[in-house]
């Protein structure tokens, strides 16, 4: 395994989620929020929409702690998980790339993630 890949790829995925959080609240949820009509106008809802938004985030953090620990020794690395991890993120892209004709910046950037960590048990 890579760990100079493994870093990268941590630091890829640290910066989707930073992403995911900020700019997804403030583009997609907070305009969602927004809207008073239907359902959007009862509280649960509408707080169920944010944490839902929120737990995605947090969700990216955790693939991302364990590929900088295992870069960095403090446990070893499983193939396997890594495996997972890298062909998660690949297919999330490639999903993205596909439902959104191209049109949002996920696709390359979760296909280049995920490619980065399946790179780093090759090199």
């Amino acid at each position: 395994m890579n760990s100079l890949l493994l870093y990268l790829g941590a630091i890829m995925l640290v910066g989707v989620a930073l992403f995911h959080g900020v700019a997804g609240q403030r583009i997609l949820i907070s305009p969602l929020l927004r809207q008073r009509a239907g359902m959007m106008d009862e509280t649960m809802p509408r707080t169920m929409i944010q944490f839902g938004w929120q737990v995605g985030t947090v969700l990216t953090l955790l693939p991302a702690l364990y590929l900088f620990l295992v870069a960095s020794g403090e446990t070893g690395g499983s193939t396997a998980m890594i495996l997972a991890i890298g062909l998660s993120f690949v297919g999330m892209g490639l999903s993205n790339a596909v439902l959104t004709r191209l049109k949002h910046p996920g696709g390359v950037v979760l296909t280049a993630t995920g490619a980065v960590v399946l790179t780093s048990l090759y090199i």
